[in-house]
């Protein structure tokens, strides 16, 4: 009973950390807090300003068109000091705290990506970037900065460079933002940010929510698992299997009509598999007991 409590227990957490993803990464979602709202999951020097002027706002001018309904729209007040809330930042950590992990990652994201509008004044650059961790210590930082104006909306891409990772927080703001540096906006510069992701660009719901109704069995397994997998396209799949603390311990190139893995190699735990196509990902827990 003690052992089974113990399986339990550890599905549960990976579960939990295995679904968790850049919080309010579409900007869907919104708090309202008085006189004002806030993205759910992020921090902004709203709570500073004293209206009409709030520097973090939900915005109906959204990218794609057909996912979701809003975006985040920052503005920097150059009439007001940081602490009056002139500043446009938008962090998913708490503004009164040094910097800190904010949200679990899992497996090994290797780009950051999103959609942004941009107008610059007074050669202001954006700010858009990510603070990776392990155990709670910064193993890397990575960013994308410009100060040319775009004014529609224009996909961003920038590479993450590390050996392992399981957290990250997340800063975004409408002028050249250095947390070691005190810097201030040069002008009225507006931001906005929408579906923000790893690896991939989200381009519609269905990428989003589309399921291919993999199953594994015996599970548990021993030394062979067989794959049960929906894809009438044919598409050419790549297998990805992770261990309990999110680290890549198998990953394959699935052959046409192969349905059969070897995993005599892994040690008696509990896994998530991560079977991957170019337009869905899935994903599935498998116990290993011998």
């Amino acid at each position: 009973m003690k052992k089974i409590t113990i399986i339990l227990t550890v599905l549960i957490a990976m579960t939990i950390k295995l679904n968790a993803q850049i919080p309010n990464s579409g900007f869907e979602n919104w708090t309202i807090v008085g006189s004002y709202e806030n993205p759910t999951g992020w921090s902004t020097m709203n709570p500073y300003c004293r209206g009409p002027f709030y520097s973090c706002t939900k915005s109906t001018d959204h990218y794609p068109a057909s996912v979701g309904n809003y975006s985040i729209r920052i503005e920097s007040n150059t009439s007001l000091t940081q602490y009056n809330g002139g500043f446009g930042i938008a962090e998913t950590y708490p503004m009164t705290t040094n910097i800190l992990p904010t949200f679990p990652i899992v497996g090994h994201p290797n780009s950051l990506c999103g959609y942004y509008k941009y107008n610059s004044l007074n050669n202001d650059s954006l700010t858009i970037a990510i603070l990776l961790f392990e155990n709670g210590t910064n193993v890397g930082s990575f960013g994308f900065n410009t100060k040319i104006s775009a004014s529609t909306w224009t996909p961003f891409t920038f590479p993450l460079t590390y050996t392992s990772a399981d957290s990250a927080t997340i800063f975004i703001s409408a002028y050249s933002l250095h947390k070691t540096t005190a810097t201030s906006p040069k002008g009225n510069s507006v931001l906005y940010v929408d579906n923000l992701n790893f690896d991939n660009f989200i381009t519609s719901v269905t990428e989003q929510t589309t399921k291919n109704n993999i199953t594994l069995y015996p599970n548990p397994a021993s030394d062979i698992v067989t794959l049960n997998i929906d894809n009438s396209n044919n598409d050419d799949l790549t297998l990805n299997i992770y261990n309990v603390t999110g680290t890549l311990v198998k990953s394959e190139v699935l052959k046409q009509n192969q349905r059969q893995v070897n995993i005599g190699d892994l040690c008696n735990s509990i896994y998530m598999v991560e079977i991957k196509s170019k337009k869905w990902t899935e994903e599935q827990k498998l116990l290993i007991q011998r």
